[in-house]
């Protein structure tokens, strides 16, 4: 047998007598590629399968071709969904042409066994895991009974191998840990990123001519824009995910290879291009301006976009782009105008155009890019396929399914495509929009043919076993709305990872509006005054002068602007002002619902078109503008190559100041009680060795200082007093607060998320109508088994209906004994999360706070934060940060007492009741050792009344705060939370709530 060797292991080549392809790879051999690829080939040599975990962009994928490709073994890929079905995999029946029979079509995975193919299950974890266990004998035994079918035996042919590939389940959306009952019979193998040195290695190795100083630069920027995404220093409260990697490393070398990769313009400006131009936050964009800047040293210049069509191409500044259709591509451009802005933007578009990347095209919802849509996606000549998606759509509405026929007189079924499929086929141009609207089900199933291997795998009712490639002419156009909240879908950052994400322009100063209406409406007056009424009114409404009462503002986009602008061309008479006014009021101020509101702003549209009435025979104007602006284009012909892109500043020697220097400031005054023995009194108390903020280095004076944390030694200090009523408080602000912890804080809200969205319900029903036929149901109707049910009208969609009922009730031990600063900020923290989690998805919260406040030994100061009827608001978020903050000093008070009344603690109308109890539970008396603590009569009482609500139906998790792990002993289900883990509280609670609901919550 012939054996090749992969990183130092003998691999076996079996003989390849298969059609399916081989897929290449470039893959480089690092240090740590080596390392994986042991990892992986020594499973695989024992028989075992395999899935590899990593973040996109990794190269999972890439690692299994360059196996693969090294013994000549072909690759069976498909991409899981949260849709995917068993037949999707193994198989189904198809009718036959002729209509007279049936065949049946193996799926993916039956063909990898019946063949000996790797078989590479992309995104597992993105599937239901009840799905995946229909096939659990393969990865088990490596053998598939085809119930689906004729309930024959497929018995692994040599060469067989199941691999898995999915991103973590943290920060990805839709993905979900697979169990262990999975798990348990794969070998996971976690494929780190590539660190700086091997990153300037692999690409040195790809792209030889590149000088390697701008290889070194460009690293460097995108390492430090990744870790200033992790920081949270850059898209913050974004709400979309961004992601570096050598991904678009790649990218951006491809560029410099087309583009000029000597050339230090070209160099920043695509530099600028892929890590400064996604960003929508100014903020964002000015901090990875000046990152790039100081890394290649040099400003950056925006030169003016110019171009001109001849001899079937555009040629654009230093682009170059074919078109198929010359005049087509002239008449777009003649017929839109160009602003500077949309000309930028253009100029990213015809970018990525050369590169062959996949664009996708980003926008506020007011923005309206649909208006400039044909420029942008037919200008190459190539027709458009539209793929729209939306919410609940089945990816055989995407893909094809089989459709009823009527051929020569008989009723059949067959295959028909869909948009998507027939797209790929023709090599037109893909436009799929919508993509912020479907979910992970629909918009995964386009990972491969949005990655390296731009290919699209049928299902079996198909009838094709080899995936379907995009052509050369094909172009990925996507496009999404910006997320506006945390409640909204948007696409994971791994599918991002496989665009080129390009902004659309924000088309609102009133010099471009007026310079896009004079395009079409003669210069002068009525433009003018169109333009200023636009801009006035989206001012008006963005600062809710207008529309304060709604709960939405309204919008008014381009598309407002283009309707008003066609009317004055439909309905153009002597008195243009009437129209316009007309025109004005159908389009802006009809939308306007309160009548003052709407009768001021049609005041102001008078006023400002009250100047047109000067103009003269400004109708015979515009019939004029009508019949000659689609005529000629803006666009200069002349030489295409533009020198001014490429002329840099000569340099000066002069050196970059490190230091701002800025004075330096004298420490806070902090008025702290006396703590006795040899600690530092007054405004520089808490300078110098004591603090964690500077670790003990220099002194105010020298600038070397820092008022830094307060640390727990010094807290036990304070609280070594026990003095009655003093201010026991911590002295932050709600905006300090999340300054400092509001990165942690997103990370672990979005980590929660996920743990309490529900699954995904797929409901399989069949009707008498509809226009997907199922396969199976046919032919029971045709054999005279069935009914006429056999229209497939399955329905997928996350039923938020199944956490109704749940409510949570927080119990919190506000008392001086527990105050130190990681506790209370471990308890804030919690708090705020598990709040903002739970109210997310509708599971109304109930927040007590319980002490002896005033020491009296005989009550129990119970105060009410928040009602399960009340909004979680940022006001009241606002307001439970403050009383969380303050007046800890409250003694220390029996927990049982609290349980005697569970159900004040609870609405009347929940049903699921969930009691978190925060406490230290060492009693009013703490004991010295452990055994008596947990002995004492408080804590039995204490475990008496948890099992007694437990009874009831309540489940109760009990928080133990404190070095001492009292919890576990009193309640069925529980945390410790110490000094060690204590940064992990939001994330441990949460889990934990996540879980006593899915054990305990049913709808009833």
């Amino acid at each position: 047998m012939e054996f090749v060797t992969i990183a130092s292991v003998k691999v076996p080549v079996l003989p390849n007598k298969s059609s399916f392809p081989v897929f290449p790879s470039k893959l480089v051999e690092t240090d740590s590629v080596l390392s994986t690829l042991q990892k992986i080939l020594y499973p695989m040599l024992e028989g075992i399968p395999v899935i590899l975990v990593g973040d996109a962009g990794v190269g999972k994928n890439a690692l299994i071709y360059y196996i693969n490709s090294k013994r000549n073994h072909p690759t069976l890929r498909f991409s899981f969904n949260e849709d995917t079905l068993p037949e999707d995999l193994i198989g189904s029946y198809r009718i036959l042409l002729d209509g007279k029979g049936f065949t049946w079509s193996n799926g993916p995975l039956s063909l990898a066994l019946s063949e000996g193919l790797s078989f590479v299950a992309d995104e597992m974890n993105l599937c239901a895991p009840n799905i995946i266990k229909r096939f659990s004998s393969v990865y088990e035994n490596q053998y598939l009974d085809l119930l689906e079918g004729s309930g024959e035996r497929i018995a692994a042919k040599t060469g067989f191998w199941f691999v898995g590939t999915q991103n973590p389940s943290e920060g990805f959306e839709g993905r979900k840990p697979l169990p262990h009952d999975i798990t348990k019979h794969f070998a996971i193998v976690y494929v780190d990123p590539y660190s700086a040195d091997e990153m300037f290695f692999i690409l040195k190795r790809l792209y030889v001519e590149l000088p390697e100083e701008a290889l070194r630069k460009i690293i460097k920027v995108t390492l430090e824009s990744e870790n200033r995404i992790k920081r949270g220093e850059i898209g913050k409260g974004d709400l979309e995910k961004y992601h570096f990697n050598l991904r678009t490393l790649q990218k951006y070398c491809n560029r410099l290879r087309l583009f000029g990769g000597n050339e230090q313009s070209i160099q920043i400006r695509e530099a600028m291009h892929l890590f400064q131009e996604p960003f929508r936050k100014k903020e964002d964009r000015i901090l990875q301006k000046d990152l790039i800047e100081s890394e290649f040293g040099l400003p950056y210049k925006v030169f003016p976009a110019k171009g001109y069509v001849q001899g079937s191409k555009i040629f654009w500044n230093d682009k170059e782009i074919p078109t198929w259709e010359e005049k087509k591509t002239m008449q777009l451009f003649a017929e839109y105008p160009s602003p500077e802005p949309i000309l930028h933007f253009l100029d990213q578009v015809f970018t990525a155009i050369q590169a062959k990347e996949n664009i996708l095209i980003e926008y506020r919802e007011d923005q309206d890019p649909q208006e400039f849509l044909p420029l942008i996606t037919e200008i190459t000549g190539i027709p458009v396929e539209s793929v729209m998606l939306s919410k609940g759509m089945h990816t055989s509405d995407v893909v094809g399914a089989l459709k009823p026929l009527h051929e020569n007189g008989e009723s059949t079924v067959n295959w028909v495509d869909g948009p998507l499929t027939r797209a790929i086929r023709s090599g037109r141009v893909i436009l799929i929009s919508g993509l912020e609207s479907a979910g992970a089900e629909l918009v995964e199933k386009m990972n491969m043919l949005t990655d390296d291997a731009r290919s699209l795998a049928l299902p079996p009712e198909a009838g094709e076993t080899l995936p379907i490639s995009l052509r050369d002419t094909s172009i990925v156009f996507g496009m999404k709305t910006f997320r506006n909240s945390k409640s909204t879908t948007t696409i994971s950052r791994a599918f991002r990872n496989r665009f080129t994400p390009i902004l659309f322009p924000e088309l609102e100063d009133p010099k471009v509006i007026e310079e896009i209406i004079s395009f079409y409406l003669p210069s002068g007056v009525l433009p003018s005054a169109i333009a200023k009424f636009h801009t006035k009114i989206k001012d008006l409404s963005e600062k809710r002068t207008i529309g304060s009462a709604n709960l939405q503002a309204y919008r008014f986009g381009l598309s407002n602007l283009i309707k008003w602008k066609n009317h004055i061309y439909r309905y153009n008479e002597k008195d243009v002002k009437s129209v316009a006014l007309r025109g004005g009021k159908i389009y802006y101020s009809n939308q306007i619902s309160d009548p003052k509101e709407r009768a001021e702003v049609e005041r102001l549209l008078e006023g400002m078109l009250s100047g047109i009435e000067l103009v003269s025979e400004l109708f015979e104007e515009i019939e004029e503008k009508k019949k000659t602006f689609t005529v000629e284009t803006s666009l200069e012909k002349k030489k295409w190559w533009d020198p001014e892109m490429h002329k840099r500043d000569p340099l000066t020697g002069e050196a970059k100041k490190l230091n701002s220097g800025s004075e330096v400031k004298r420490g806070i005054e902090i008025d702290t009680p006396e703590t006795g023995g040899r600690t530092k009194e007054g405004p520089d108390a808490w300078y110098g060795q004591d603090t964690q903020g500077n670790m003990g280095q220099g002194e105010p004076g020298a600038g070397g200082g820092a008022w830094g944390y307060r640390t727990e030694e010094l807290y036990k200090q304070f609280l070594k007093k026990r003095r009655l009523l003093w201010d026991y408080s911590i002295l932050v602000g709600l905006d300090e607060f999340k300054q400092v912890f509001g990165k942690e804080l997103e990370e672990v809200e979005l980590n929660l998320e996920q743990l309490f969205d529900p699954e995904v319900d797929i409901q399989r029903m069949y009707k008498n109508e509809g226009s997907r036929v199922d396969a199976r149901k046919y032919i029971s109707y045709r054999s005279g088994k069935g009914d006429s049910k056999i229209f497939d009208k399955t329905i997928i969609q996350k039923n938020e209906e199944k956490l109704k009922g749940v409510e949570v009730t927080f119990l919190l031990s506000k008392c001086r004994r527990i105050f130190n600063f990681e506790y209370s900020i471990a308890m804030l923290s919690a708090l705020l999360v598990s709040l903002d989690v739970l109210e997310g998805h509708d599971i109304s919260t109930n927040v007590f706070t319980f002490c002896d406040i005033k020491n009296s030994k005989d009550t129990i100061d119970l105060f009410n934060l928040k009602r399960a009827d009340e909004e979680y608001s940022s006001a009241k978020e606002e307001e439970i940060f403050s009383l969380l903050c303050k007046n800890w000093h409250g003694d220390s008070v029996p927990e049982y007492q609290l349980l005697s009344n569970c159900e004040n603690y609870f609405s009347p109308d929940a049903q699921t009741r969930i009691l978190v109890l925060l406490s230290d539970f060492r009693g009013q008396r703490a004991k010295e050792k452990i055994e008596n603590e947990i002995a004492s009569f408080e804590n039995r009482k204490l475990k008496e009344a948890v099992l007694k609500n437990q009874e009831k139906n309540y489940v109760i998790l009990g928080v133990g705060l404190g070095s001492r792990y009292i919890a576990e002993h009193l309640f069925t289900d529980s945390l410790q939370i110490t000094a060690d883990n204590f940064y992990s509280m939001p994330n441990l609670i949460g889990t934990e709530i996540a879980r006593l609901i899915q054990i305990h919550h049913s709808l009833r």
